[in-house]
């Protein structure tokens, strides 16, 4: 650990010697507070503080970025109180050669198929125009985000890339490939040994493994835009999504949406989830939005969901502006049927440094057939205050009440400071 704190350390002098250097960021200070309904009828307050921290220093070739995050509740502590959360830290260097860019340390990854956060490397090459390759690998940070490097990497890897072409025109092709391993938690449970007598086993099923490909196509030219997706789980031998979608502007004032997409459950391979009988399903949705007035824009989607022996449908209208949006939901599915009314409206004062805010939620819900519905209410209001373009202030209250909670109410608060300096160190 500490070699790594080491290598953290020496980024942030070598990102910040360099000349041309800058340092910004953002610092947010927030509070959460509710009172939450334990199983045994009693209840408990909380008051969660967080500091986040978001800081980027060097030049534009070469430079250090970091986002963490530290938590802990002054009302009634959690086990795993005060936490530490590290999103990233890393250096990265572009252009070398003038084709490619690197980047060491905790990143975030998003290249097609592939998701999750490494501690690794990270290259994107351009070899020429109109071609980007993708490909990185490393340790999977911990789920938590802890500041723990390479725990246990021998089963905590992922690799993976992806190759981008724009060689067609207004046209998009995504080839990626990912392969992951997470270490499964083990436990102690009765299993009959040769004599089939009952004897305490410890079970190790080996590491949670998900292996995907994929190939996406996004084309987009006039008033169309068109876009398709097919993934494979290598593990499981199966598609894993499949995915078409389009829009269309028929008139200024008319646009139309489609999507169909075929999803299988995302289980990873060694998983007690992969046990267990699970089914895919289909969902096709249609969209429309219609310009009634320069201000005031109508909206309907409706979609449903087709499982093997069940299907299940949702639709939503509405109307929106800029300032405001009101909007209905019917949800009819094999667990229940639900009608949702949402009501939001906010408008800046003093010239934006005043921007206050209010919503009004109210579902009716029923949690199966042939039983009684029952109703929530939920009231928001609340205020953002930006005094300076660098400082802003958030608070936000929160009321609900259904025949559980009888009454729940929670309040949030949030200070945010943004800087950008100039360094000139070493010139």
């Amino acid at each position: 650990m500490k070699h790594v704190y080491s290598l953290l350390v020496f980024m942030i002098v070598l990102a910040g010697s360099l000349h041309a250097q800058t340092i910004n960021g953002r610092l947010v200070t927030s509070a959460y507070g509710w009172e939450r309904q334990d199983v045994n009828g009693t209840s408990t307050s909380q008051l969660r503080a967080y500091e986040n921290i978001q800081l980027n220093v060097g030049t534009s070739d070469v430079s250090f970025h970091t986002y963490l995050q530290g938590s802990t509740d002054f009302s009634n502590e959690m086990h795993n109180d005060p936490a530490l959360r590290l999103f990233n830290a890393y250096l990265r260097v572009k252009n070398v050669f003038d084709m490619v860019d690197l980047k060491l340390g905790r990143q975030p990854v998003f290249a097609g198929v592939n998701y999750g956060t490494i501690d690794g490397a990270a290259l994107n090459i351009r070899p020429t125009d109109g071609v980007e390759i993708v490909a990185y690998g490393g340790g999977l940070a911990p789920v938590a985000q802890k500041p723990d490097f390479f725990h246990n990497i021998d089963e905590n890897w992922q690799v993976g890339g992806q190759l981008l072409l724009y060689l067609i025109e207004d046209t998009k092709i995504g080839l990626s490939y990912m392969n992951r391993h997470r270490e499964a938690e083990l436990f102690w449970t009765w299993r009959p040994d040769e004599q089939m007598n009952l004897t305490p086993t410890l079970m190790d099923y080996g590491s949670r493994a998900n292996q995907y490909g994929s190939v996406n196509v996004a084309h987009s030219s006039g008033r169309m835009w068109l876009y398709g997706r097919f993934d494979y789980d290598f593990n499981f031998e199966r598609t894993s999504r499949a995915e078409v979608a389009a829009t269309y502007q028929a008139l200024p004032t008319l646009g139309l949406s489609l999507n169909f997409a075929h999803r299988e459950p995302v289980l990873a391979y060694n998983s007690y989830f992969a046990l267990l009988e699970a089914s895919a399903n289909q969902e096709v949705a249609l969209g429309v939005d219609y310009r009634i007035h320069p201000r005031l824009t109508l909206l309907g989607r409706v979609s449903t969901v087709m499982y093997d022996d069940d299907n299940a449908m949702r639709v939503s209208l509405g109307a929106a502006n800029k300032y405001a949006s009101i909007m209905y939901t019917k949800d009819v599915s094999y667990d229940g049927d639900l009608d949702g009314f949402n009501l939001q409206f906010t408008y800046p004062l003093m010239q934006g440094m005043l921007v206050p805010h209010v919503g009004a939620v109210y579902s009716s819900y029923a949690l199966g057939e042939n039983l009684d519905k029952t109703s929530t209410w939920v009231g928001v209001v609340g205020a953002t205050v930006r005094p300076w373009k660098m400082l802003s202030f958030d608070v936000q209250g929160q009321y609900m009440t259904n025949k559980i909670y009888e009454s729940d109410m929670r309040a949030f608060a949030r200070v945010s400071y943004w800087f950008s300096e100039a360094l000139g160190l070493w010139d």
